[in-house]
């Protein structure tokens, strides 16, 4: 699993998120002349190259021969949502391959820590700070008593661990009073993310991602936490939170909106370039948070990339009080000619 690292997007992963991918990765050995996939399929595997090499035939019969050596070989074999080309195995060949819906998972988990927020709260109620935040523009108004009355308190002691990096996510914290401190694993011992302090919630990243958790945080004082668990997070604000449209929606929108639409993509820099989503403006997932602030409230932001990346997304943008939607691909072969459609009509004037 050596070479994992030379790929992207696991280049700029630390030590221990890519000794977490490398347990899901399997190493194929397969002889010549092996179809490895069709042109067509919509793959369920990512497919890295490390050693021998590969036919590529387009729909003309065109063949490419693609080898391990190759320079453009920093990205999974043809990673695209549905596969341009066939491929079969020019010799003895080894792939590293791993699940996509996995990689995905993995990917928007990774990506979570930077999206910890670092800035100072000031001590106030708890319900004002969540209302202050935008989180919960979206929720009508009726819903959110029955909301917050899913809300259980939780006393808790200076030095206690409220939540530990590596364990299952499974509620959604606000402090209500106290501090605690954002701690994550790193190769030369626990290195600190971020403090939070009486108003600041955590936890939801886990909670959206389905994914363990990704920092650790331990109070550092006595205090109290109102607590929701992650069936009530799901349905009562996630549910309302992240919003989708499907691409009639965003064609019929886009004709008859008031507002501007400004299509972001989450993806990392390289995953953008690779898979290029026309008109859509690149913005990586771990600067979203950071960079939330700065965009233009008067605009509607649609998340146009696939995956859970672009839900995680959607809901760091409500939570900065914007209005975000979560597009619905399809797979249909003029998807390319909509995204274009899309991208020249949602631009801002």
């Amino acid at each position: 699993m050596s070479r994992l690292s030379h790929f992207i997007p696991f280049d700029g992963l630390s030590p221990s998120h890519l000794a977490e991918i490398r347990d899901q990765v399997t190493v194929q050995r397969l002889p010549a002349g092996r179809l490895l996939f069709k042109r067509g399929q919509t793959p369920d595997k990512a497919f890295f190259l490390i050693e021998g090499g590969l036919d590529l035939i387009d729909a003309g019969y065109t063949v490419r021969v693609f080898a391990a050596d190759d320079d453009e070989n920093y990205l999974a074999v043809d990673n695209y949502p549905r596969h341009t080309v066939n491929a079969i195995t020019r010799g003895q060949t080894v792939l590293y391959s791993i699940d996509r819906d996995k990689l995905d998972l993995l990917m928007a988990w990774t990506q979570a820590p930077d999206l910890l927020p670092d800035e100072q709260s000031d001590d106030h109620d708890w319900m004002d700070a969540l209302l202050a935040s935008g989180l919960l523009a979206q929720i009508p108004p009726a819903r959110l008593h029955a909301l917050f009355v899913k809300f259980q308190p939780r006393p808790v002691q200076l030095g206690e661990t409220v939540i530990r990096e590596g364990d299952p996510g499974d509620t959604f914290y606000v402090i209500k009073r106290g501090k605690a401190m954002v701690t994550r694993a790193g190769p030369t011992g626990s290195q600190p993310l971020a403090a939070l302090t009486a108003g600041r919630f955590f936890g939801e990243d886990a909670l959206i991602s389905d994914q363990p958790r990704n920092a650790t945080v331990t109070m550092t004082s006595d205090g109290e936490l109102m607590c929701l668990d992650k069936a009530d997070f799901q349905t009562l604000l996630q549910a309302a939170v992240i919003r989708r449209i499907s691409e009639d929606q965003l064609d019929t929108l886009v004709q008859e909106g008031e507002r501007p639409l400004v299509l972001l993509d989450v993806r990392l820099p390289m995953e953008s370039r690779h898979d290029t989503i026309p008109g859509a403006r690149n913005l990586p997932l771990h600067e979203l948070r950071q960079q939330a602030p700065r965009l233009e409230r008067a605009f509607t932001y649609v998340l146009c990339a696939e995956g859970r990346r672009s839900e995680l997304g959607a809901y760091i943008l409500s939570e900065a009080g914007l209005d975000a939607l979560v597009l619905d691909r399809g797979d249909d072969d003029d998807r390319d000619t909509q995204d274009q459609e899309h991208a020249e009509a949602a631009a801002p004037r």
